[in-house]
């Protein structure tokens, strides 16, 4: 088996009807980089570009056409050797961001087609399913007005979530208001998470800052504290997790074992949040996942994207023994749907493993006319 083609595919979501609105700015659209690995044996791979897809859509797919060269003509199987292949190529000017982003989107092609070849989900090449099902939690609460907020948190209660995940972020007043509105929704037997999304904020908190809504918000049993300084304050979020009872959880913009590795020197967090998606392929994450055990601190795998994106997540917290929470989107984007060949599916909170061979997703030509890129639709907060 050898690779005919490597090529990006661009994909826009128009949700100018429904803008995702948070404490760092608003989503009027929403756009998807898939990375496709062609074979000649018609077997095809998808990776989903997370981070790069939303904001970098071309730069994602000018680095796609520079790894192609690299790889055609190769054996897709060998995955580990190719990974290397494309980091090696641009380690002098690369180390981490975009092109170890985009070379960890088609590493995750590769694992898609391996687990078609044997017939098998990926998590079954990484060791196997160590879980029966892993607690979802509902990951969204963004800005909307209370009854509808109330409303939202209510109904992930009657779908059976046993976890839920708001963003705060506004001023100490709004964040206490809003939390104190979630919990009383929800009762007192559901996982409350906040998430400050300070990784990249255009105008992150201090940590004085973050702290001062952190203590605020303790009485309210907050399962942790998500990102709640600029994603490379790591002093920063070590002062944070030293003067608050919540725990602590980072990590989700982070790149590479390298950009991982300042969390655990500084022992800054209780939650690590990795994504093959972003941080640099499954490869990667199953380094960061060792340096997580090694410091005693859990993977929590960052998953807020479409199909490709949770896909590789979940393959990888099912493969995980310590995995304890996945994350959830309640955005409502279609391409959740769309893109995977069965739905994900969740039994009283729990998600259940994935079962179709390799990442079990598709990319059909009804999907790439429905949702053609638009240009101009980058998102800037």
């Amino acid at each position: 088996m050898k690779i005919t083609n490597v090529r990006c595919h661009l994909l826009t979501t128009d949700l100018r009807q429904a803008t995702i609105v948070w404490a760092g700015g608003s989503i009027p659209y929403w756009n998807t980089a898939l990375i496709e690995v062609e074979t000649d044996a018609g077997v095809s791979g998808l990776g989903e570009a997370y981070y790069p897809g939303l904001s970098a859509p071309r730069p994602t797919q000018a680095m796609t056409d520079n790894f192609a060269t690299l790889l055609v003509g190769e054996n897709p199987l060998d995955i580990a050797r190719l990974f290397h292949k494309m980091r090696a190529k641009s380690y002098a000017w690369g180390k981490a961001g975009l092109p170890l982003m985009v070379a960890g989107t088609i590493e995750n092609a590769l694992w898609d087609i391996l687990g078609q070849v044997q017939g098998v989900p990926v998590w079954q090449l990484l060791g196997g399913r160590c879980h029966d099902g892993i607690m979802a939690y509902a990951s969204g609460g963004n800005d909307a007005p209370d009854a509808l907020l109330q409303d939202e948190m209510r109904s992930y209660v009657e779908r059976g979530f046993k976890a839920v995940k708001i963003r705060i972020g506004r001023s100490v007043k709004e964040d206490v208001h809003k939390v104190a509105l979630c919990r009383e929704a929800l009762g007192p037997d559901v996982h409350l998470m906040v998430d400050a999304v300070m990784g990249h904020n255009p105008q992150p908190l201090t940590a004085k800052q973050a702290l001062e809504r952190a203590r605020a918000v303790e009485p309210y049993d907050i399962t942790w504290f998500e990102d709640p300084v600029n994603n490379r304050d790591y002093a920063g979020c070590a002062f944070v997790r030293q003067q608050t009872s919540i725990p602590i959880a980072a990590g989700e913009t982070a790149v590479g074992v390298h950009e991982f590795l300042p969390f655990f020197e500084a022992d800054a967090v209780d939650y690590i949040q990795p994504d093959p998606t972003h941080s640099g392929g499954i490869l990667e994450c199953l380094d960061i996942r060792a340096l997580a055990r090694a410091h005693g601190v859990r993977v929590i795998y960052h998953s807020w994207g479409m199909a490709p994106c949770l896909s590789a997540n979940y393959n990888l917290a099912f493969a995980d023994p310590y995995s304890t929470f996945v994350e959830y989107p309640t955005h409502g984007m279609p391409l959740v749907d769309e893109l995977a060949i069965e739905p994900f599916e969740i039994v009283n909170g729990m998600l259940q493993a994935p079962t179709q061979p390799g990442l079990g997703v598709r990319l059909t030509p009804e999907i790439l006319e429905n949702y053609a890129y638009v240009d101009g639709s980058i998102f800037w907060p």
